[in-house]
């Protein structure tokens, strides 16, 4: 069942590629020195921005067209734990 509901939510397949061994190695030596962004995820016991994170673990531009909903979907379905405002997101509550 969870893997068909991948399949539907990410439709015609994710935008950015990156695997879980990418967001972590890209966390490792990751800085953030702004206000936290809406959407984040937890890493290691850190707290860190999901779009900016994952555009960096996928080595794409900062430009890049993927929003902050789409990256907590893609790193949710990557198993990590997302956070809205703070408040922790259930893996099925994540926007589709």
């Amino acid at each position: 069942m969870a893997e068909r509901r991948k399949t539907e939510r990410r439709g015609s397949g994710p935008r950015i590629k990156a695997t879980q061994h990418d967001i972590v190695n890209a966390a490792r030596k990751f800085h953030w020195k702004g206000p936290m962004p809406n959407w984040t995820t937890v890493v290691e016991g850190r707290e860190l921005p999901a779009r900016p994170l994952l555009l960096k673990a996928a080595k794409v531009a900062e430009n890049h067209p993927t929003n902050s909903e789409e990256a907590a979907v893609i790193l949710s379905d990557l198993g990590f734990e997302v956070r809205f405002k703070g408040v922790i997101i259930p893996w099925e509550d994540v926007p589709a």
